[in-house]
């Protein structure tokens, strides 16, 4: 009794640290948004105008210490303000159209994207000089609106535009994919902690574990064992690759404790090929496959079912098959949470892995299959 009592105790403790942890990660999960996928910057934003704005003024000093006296006028001063005012007015003038196309640029594919708004820069430079020309013409300053250096006007103006655009939008694209990977990681690393921690998992198994401490011990003790090794892997930030033979103990270690919960309504069936000892694959990358499996189709199911996990080395790939019964109606909300998880366990292979990596499903005849491919050994990460 006061083993039980102390068993029980100690696990209430532990209950509600998992419950304070579990709500601290949604509080601070990063919010994903729509912007964060597109291609081109929010050219509307601050830092954007700012920016550019910057980079117009050095040019303007750089052109206004380099360009004779006698060109416009004999005072740097005035030439200065001059060259300032015309090329902050193109500057301003490209940020704004590309503000306005932005939406539609990032439907088009990258490179088209990157083309057309870099000839959009080149528009409104041309349209900007021209229209300067004019209003010198009609405030006096000019003879006429197309002296005899009009060609050559317009020839430096896209020759440096072309130039300084193609610099400005390679920084600005970089800044923004450094940004959207920033975002991306962090992303990453909370959604693969909290997949690591599944409170309704985490419950149950400590419910049972506590109603085992007196019917029947020798389970309880088991079961602690099997979870204190679970939560050892889960919570671990040492290792990224482990060993296959690993991550397949630590899976079954979670399905042991599933199935003191399911009892008899769960059963699993491996087929596991031989693997090169140098096979690695990122920690926690089998358990949330088979989570997956159990939660959106065998708790859905009365009778229970099957999971059949295969694994098998070819092609220098590691592949993972894992199939489950599927309950004969699913409502939305059941079918897109199955989605997010299984989108959830795509985003931390990309992680490791980049596009080297594949997960792809499919639904036939009441069944439901998760296929994987990773490489043998690497990754990104």
């Amino acid at each position: 009794m006061e083993l039980a009592a102390k068993t029980r105790l100690l696990l209430d403790r532990i209950r509600t640290r998992l419950e304070e942890l579990s709500r601290r990660l949604d509080t601070e999960a990063p919010a994903t948004t729509a912007a964060d996928a597109e291609f081109f910057p929010n050219f509307c934003t601050g830092w954007v105008v700012f920016n550019v704005m910057v980079v117009a003024e050095l040019l303007a000093i750089f052109i206004a210490l380099l360009m004779p006296r006698n060109l416009l006028t004999a005072y740097l001063s005035r030439d200065f303000l001059l060259i300032s005012l015309f090329i902050q007015w193109i500057a301003l003038a490209g940020a704004g159209a590309l503000c306005l196309a932005r939406t539609r640029l990032n439907r088009l594919p990258h490179l088209q994207a990157l083309g057309a708004a870099y000839a959009l820069l080149l528009a409104v430079t041309f349209l900007v000089g021209e229209l300067t020309l004019w209003l010198l013409w009609a405030t006096g300053r000019l003879p006429a609106a197309h002296a005899e250096w009009y060609a050559e006007f317009h020839i430096l103006n896209l020759s440096l535009s072309a130039i300084i655009n193609g610099l400005l939008l390679r920084y600005l694209l970089a800044k923004h994919e450094l940004q959207q990977r920033t975002l991306s990681e962090a992303r990453a690393r909370m959604q693969a902690l909290q997949s690591r921690i599944r409170p309704h998992f985490v419950f149950n198994s400590l419910n049972i574990i506590a109603s085992l401490t007196r019917s029947a011990p020798e389970k309880a003790e088991a079961a602690i064992e099997n979870m204190a090794d679970l939560f050892r892997m889960m919570l671990s930030e040492d290792e990224t690759l482990v060993p296959l033979k690993n991550e397949v103990d630590v899976t079954k270690k979670y399905l042991a404790l599933e199935q003191l919960r399911l009892d008899s309504r769960l059963s699993v069936d491996w087929d596991i090929g031989t693997f090169p000892r140098r096979a690695a694959i990122p920690v926690l990358t089998l358990q949330p496959l088979l989570e997956n499996a159990i939660r959106h189709g065998i708790e859905e199911l009365p009778a229970g079912g099957t999971v059949r996990v295969r694994l098998w080395e070819e092609s220098d790939k590691i592949h993972i098959r894992v199939v489950n019964p599927l309950p004969p109606a699913r409502g939305k909300s059941k079918e897109s949470g199955h989605v997010q998880s299984l989108e959830n366990i795509r985003r931390r292979l990309h992680t490791h892995y980049g596009d080297s990596a594949t997960l792809s499903s499919a639904e036939t005849g009441g069944q439901f299959a998760v296929m994987v491919e990773l490489p043998v050994r690497g990754g990104i990460a």
